[in-house]
């Protein structure tokens, strides 16, 4: 359950949380974002360092999530943003509740995410 509560002269800009939201319809799309993770948690091995120590456990996360209807007609490989959360790559286009869209996240390299949404990894 979620509150919020309108502050019909405020400043947006400067409010710490925003809402995104979709109405419910039944047309809209399954989608799973996957996000991937560095293989190694160090920056850089020195050479006496085990290669062991510093594989990374978790590597990839799947969220699922509702999307517009829209996401349905995209193909693989088609790129698109999702407001606040980033770019994605079609990894495999829509097929049914089951199967649903598979975007795949594309790092942009900026330390914080450019909403200040962490994901499952914590990495972005």
């Amino acid at each position: 359950h979620l509150e919020g509560e309108f502050v019909p002269n405020g400043d947006f800009k400067a409010c710490k949380r925003k809402l995104s939201w979709l109405a419910n319809v039944p047309d809209a799309a399954a989608v799973a974002l996957t996000e991937f993770d560095h293989l190694i948690t160090k920056d850089k091995l020195e050479e006496d360092d085990k290669f062991e120590d510093f594989v990374n456990a978790t590597t990839i996360a799947t969220t699922r999530v509702t999307g517009d209807a829209g996401l349905k007609t995209l193909q693989q490989h088609d790129i698109i943003q999702l407001e606040r959360r980033g770019f994605f790559r079609v990894d495999r286009p829509y097929m049914s509740e089951d199967k649903p869209i598979v975007l795949y996240m594309i790092p942009d390299g900026k330390a914080k995410a450019m909403s200040g949404l962490v994901g499952k990894l914590g990495h972005h």
